[in-house]
């Protein structure tokens, strides 16, 4: 016979010879669920045997590897010890008689945790990546030196990245021309009374545009005067409380005798 008779004997006997399906998921995750290599070669080879011999005998298992029976015998009693396969019952129908089988209904188990674990990993990842891509960093890229400090001051001061319609209201409010020292003024009253929320902050620059005020010192001038005049309403009130009405501790021993 000459070469490329026997090598095509050899391939067509190789194909005939069956398939073992193993996959690939557990060839490449095994380590992942504590089998070492010896313990994963063992259960291929049970695999291999398991359509037409559910419960191959140490001893076949032994003749297919280096290790020996008494190695072989005990990763078998690990493997179920752990779980990870287990002999159960079953009926053959051709023998008519009950008979052994592995089961590694198990390991299928331990497996579809871990993919489970690595798919939710999975999830988190490209969650995380479609957040950092609708951020401020990638979606509302600061168009000028004010945008890009109110940005830095607003996410310091409220210890978070900006969402993308926050960012949108700043450069709103920039666009109709409130100056980023007002801006950042209000954020900073705004954040003084507990209130952090975009919808008070706007309020308060509408309030100031209303009033003309377009500088921090103008505000504050503003707010002096609305002290003072609160102050005057006070000590005016306090002038108009009859003096029969002041504590007589408070009045003069000869009050009474003068009026």
């Amino acid at each position: 016979m000459n070469k490329v008779s026997v090598y095509g004997s050899f391939t067509q006997a190789l194909f005939f010879s069956g398939v073992v399906s193993i996959p690939k998921y557990l060839l490449t995750h095994y380590t992942e669920i504590g089998l070492n290599d010896q313990e994963m070669m063992v259960l291929i080879q049970i695999l291999c045997e398991i359509e037409s011999n559910p419960y191959p005998s140490i001893a076949t298992l032994a003749d297919r590897m280096t290790a020996s029976s008494a190695d072989i015998e005990e990763v078998v009693g690990r493997l179920v010890e752990r779980k990870l396969m287990a002999i159960e019952k079953y009926w053959n129908p051709i023998e008519k008689k009950w008979a052994n089988t592995y089961s590694i209904v198990k390991l299928i188990d331990e497996l579809a945790e871990v993919w489970a674990i690595e798919r939710s990993q999975q999830l988190d990842e490209e969650r995380n990546l479609k957040q950092s891509q609708s951020s401020p960093q990638s979606i509302s890229t600061p168009k000028n030196p004010s945008m890009e400090n109110l940005v830095h001051t607003f996410e310091q001061e409220l210890g978070r990245l900006l969402t993308h319609l926050e960012c949108e209201n700043l450069d709103r409010w920039l666009a109709s021309h409130f100056s980023e020292e007002l801006i950042i003024e209000a954020l900073r009253r705004g954040v003084s009374a507990g209130i952090r929320n975009f919808r008070y902050l706007d309020s308060i620059l509408r309030e100031w545009q209303k009033k003309g005020l377009r500088t921090r010192a103008e505000i504050e001038a503003e707010d002096a005067y609305f002290q003072a005049r609160q102050d005057k309403k006070v000590t005016k009130t306090k002038n108009l409380v009859p003096k029969n009405l002041v504590p007589k501790k408070a009045r003069n021993k000869y009050d009474d005798f003068y009026l």
